[in-house]
Protein backbone atom coordinates (compact mmCIF):
# COMPACT_ATOMS: atom_id res chain seq x y z
CA UNK A 1 0.00 0.00 0.00
CA UNK A 2 1.24 3.70 -1.08
CA UNK A 3 1.76 6.11 1.36
CA UNK A 4 -1.11 8.02 -0.54
CA UNK A 5 -3.76 5.34 -0.28
CA UNK A 6 -2.86 4.87 3.50
CA UNK A 7 -3.12 8.77 4.25
CA UNK A 8 -5.96 8.80 2.16
CA UNK A 9 -7.95 6.14 4.09
CA UNK A 10 -7.17 7.84 7.38
CA UNK A 11 -8.23 11.17 6.37
CA UNK A 12 -11.77 9.49 5.40
CA UNK A 13 -11.76 7.44 8.91
CA UNK A 14 -11.36 10.63 10.32
CA UNK A 15 -13.78 12.37 8.29
CA UNK A 16 -16.26 9.73 8.73
CA UNK A 17 -15.80 9.63 13.00
CA UNK A 18 -16.53 13.67 12.72
CA UNK A 19 -19.76 12.86 10.00
CA UNK A 20 -20.92 10.41 12.71
CA UNK A 21 -20.09 12.70 15.66
CA UNK A 22 -22.32 15.76 13.46
CA UNK A 23 -24.87 13.50 13.64
CA UNK A 24 -24.83 12.32 16.88
CA UNK A 25 -24.84 16.17 18.26
CA UNK A 26 -27.63 17.10 16.04
CA UNK A 27 -30.02 14.66 17.31
CA UNK A 28 -29.25 16.22 20.88
CA UNK A 29 -31.80 18.71 21.92
CA UNK A 30 -30.68 22.31 22.66
CA UNK A 31 -30.94 23.92 25.86
CA UNK A 32 -34.52 24.48 26.93
CA UNK A 33 -35.64 28.37 27.09
CA UNK A 34 -38.31 29.92 28.59
CA UNK A 35 -40.29 32.80 27.07
CA UNK A 36 -43.29 34.67 28.14
CA UNK A 37 -46.67 34.74 26.67
CA UNK A 38 -49.66 37.02 26.68
CA UNK A 39 -52.30 34.55 26.73
CA UNK A 40 -55.83 36.11 25.61
CA UNK A 41 -59.17 34.71 25.97
CA UNK A 42 -58.62 33.92 29.49
CA UNK A 43 -62.15 34.14 31.09
CA UNK A 44 -61.59 32.70 34.03
CA UNK A 45 -59.42 30.55 36.44
CA UNK A 46 -60.17 27.15 35.15
CA UNK A 47 -59.12 28.48 31.28
CA UNK A 48 -55.38 28.51 32.53
CA UNK A 49 -55.33 24.96 33.63
CA UNK A 50 -57.25 24.15 30.35
CA UNK A 51 -54.10 26.16 28.89
CA UNK A 52 -51.48 24.71 30.91
CA UNK A 53 -52.84 20.77 30.56
CA UNK A 54 -53.48 21.41 26.45
CA UNK A 55 -49.56 22.64 26.30
CA UNK A 56 -48.21 19.83 28.55
CA UNK A 57 -49.19 17.12 26.58
CA UNK A 58 -46.72 18.76 23.52
CA UNK A 59 -43.33 16.99 23.03
CA UNK A 60 -40.88 19.76 23.36
CA UNK A 61 -42.21 21.54 26.27
CA UNK A 62 -40.67 20.68 29.77
CA UNK A 63 -43.25 23.17 32.10
CA UNK A 64 -46.00 25.73 31.53
CA UNK A 65 -47.31 27.96 34.33
CA UNK A 66 -49.75 30.28 33.69
CA UNK A 67 -50.71 33.47 35.85
CA UNK A 68 -54.42 34.02 35.83
CA UNK A 69 -54.29 37.95 37.30
CA UNK A 70 -51.46 39.05 34.88
CA UNK A 71 -52.41 36.16 31.92
CA UNK A 72 -49.01 35.76 31.11
CA UNK A 73 -47.85 32.21 30.52
CA UNK A 74 -43.97 31.04 31.51
CA UNK A 75 -43.50 28.08 28.90
CA UNK A 76 -40.43 26.30 29.15
CA UNK A 77 -39.52 24.43 25.94
CA UNK A 78 -36.58 23.36 23.47
CA UNK A 79 -37.18 25.38 20.54
CA UNK A 80 -35.06 23.06 18.43
CA UNK A 81 -38.05 20.68 18.79
CA UNK A 82 -40.72 23.13 19.25
CA UNK A 83 -40.11 27.20 17.67
CA UNK A 84 -42.07 30.21 19.33
CA UNK A 85 -44.72 30.26 16.87
CA UNK A 86 -45.98 26.75 17.46
CA UNK A 87 -46.50 27.15 20.77
CA UNK A 88 -48.50 30.27 19.92
CA UNK A 89 -50.32 27.76 17.35
CA UNK A 90 -50.95 24.99 20.32
CA UNK A 91 -52.24 28.10 22.18
CA UNK A 92 -54.37 29.18 19.83
CA UNK A 93 -55.75 25.86 18.82
CA UNK A 94 -56.41 24.58 22.44
CA UNK A 95 -60.22 23.92 22.76
CA UNK A 96 -61.85 27.38 24.94
CA UNK A 97 -63.60 26.18 27.45
CA UNK A 98 -66.87 28.29 26.58
CA UNK A 99 -67.07 26.56 23.34
CA UNK A 100 -66.12 27.15 19.15
CA UNK A 101 -66.85 30.48 19.30
CA UNK A 102 -64.43 31.23 21.70
CA UNK A 103 -60.29 31.17 21.31
CA UNK A 104 -57.15 31.50 23.11
CA UNK A 105 -54.74 33.28 21.69
CA UNK A 106 -50.59 33.21 22.45
CA UNK A 107 -48.34 36.36 21.87
CA UNK A 108 -44.83 36.13 22.46
CA UNK A 109 -43.12 38.79 24.74
CA UNK A 110 -39.81 39.54 24.26
CA UNK A 111 -37.53 42.27 26.56
CA UNK A 112 -36.19 45.15 24.83
CA UNK A 113 -34.43 47.18 27.10
CA UNK A 114 -34.03 50.10 24.76
CA UNK A 115 -37.58 50.41 23.82
CA UNK A 116 -38.46 53.40 26.09
CA UNK A 117 -40.73 55.76 23.53
CA UNK A 118 -42.48 55.68 20.45
CA UNK A 119 -39.74 56.47 18.23
CA UNK A 120 -37.83 53.63 19.63
CA UNK A 121 -41.32 51.17 19.80
CA UNK A 122 -42.02 52.27 15.89
CA UNK A 123 -37.94 51.03 14.85
CA UNK A 124 -38.74 47.70 16.66
CA UNK A 125 -42.29 47.42 15.08
CA UNK A 126 -40.89 48.08 11.58
CA UNK A 127 -38.15 45.69 12.50
CA UNK A 128 -40.27 43.01 13.57
CA UNK A 129 -42.68 43.28 10.87
CA UNK A 130 -40.55 42.80 8.03
CA UNK A 131 -40.28 39.28 9.19
CA UNK A 132 -41.97 36.31 7.58
CA UNK A 133 -44.63 35.10 9.77
CA UNK A 134 -44.90 37.69 12.22
CA UNK A 135 -48.53 38.87 11.85
CA UNK A 136 -48.53 42.18 14.52
CA UNK A 137 -46.24 43.55 17.07
CA UNK A 138 -47.60 45.64 19.64
CA UNK A 139 -44.76 47.85 21.48
CA UNK A 140 -45.10 48.45 25.26
CA UNK A 141 -42.28 51.84 26.43
CA UNK A 142 -43.34 51.58 30.13
CA UNK A 143 -42.54 48.00 30.00
CA UNK A 144 -39.75 47.74 28.06
CA UNK A 145 -41.22 45.03 25.77
CA UNK A 146 -42.83 44.06 22.59
CA UNK A 147 -45.58 41.58 22.04
CA UNK A 148 -45.52 39.22 19.05
CA UNK A 149 -48.76 37.48 17.26
CA UNK A 150 -47.90 35.28 14.30
CA UNK A 151 -49.05 34.37 11.74
CA UNK A 152 -51.47 30.90 11.93
CA UNK A 153 -48.23 28.47 9.98
CA UNK A 154 -44.54 28.81 9.73
CA UNK A 155 -41.66 27.66 12.60
CA UNK A 156 -39.96 31.41 13.64
CA UNK A 157 -38.21 30.79 16.64
CA UNK A 158 -37.58 33.62 19.64
CA UNK A 159 -34.20 33.45 18.94
CA UNK A 160 -34.38 34.09 14.97
CA UNK A 161 -37.17 37.12 16.29
CA UNK A 162 -33.81 37.97 18.77
CA UNK A 163 -31.15 37.91 16.14
CA UNK A 164 -33.49 39.79 13.59
CA UNK A 165 -33.92 42.81 16.22
CA UNK A 166 -29.79 42.60 17.49
CA UNK A 167 -29.33 43.03 13.46
CA UNK A 168 -30.81 46.35 13.62
CA UNK A 169 -28.64 47.18 16.36
CA UNK A 170 -31.50 46.62 18.91
CA UNK A 171 -31.02 44.26 22.13
CA UNK A 172 -33.63 41.81 23.08
CA UNK A 173 -34.57 38.41 24.92
CA UNK A 174 -37.09 36.73 26.24
CA UNK A 175 -38.53 36.89 29.77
Amino acid sequence: MSRFSFVGMALLAIAATATAQEATDSQKSAEPITATYLITGLHCPPCTRTVESSLRRVEGIQSVKIDWRTKNARVEFDESVLPAQKVAQLIAGTRHMMGSNMQYGGWLALDVPDLKDDVSANKVKEVLSKVIGVKRVIAYPARHSVGIAFNADGELTSQELIETLGDAGIEAKNF
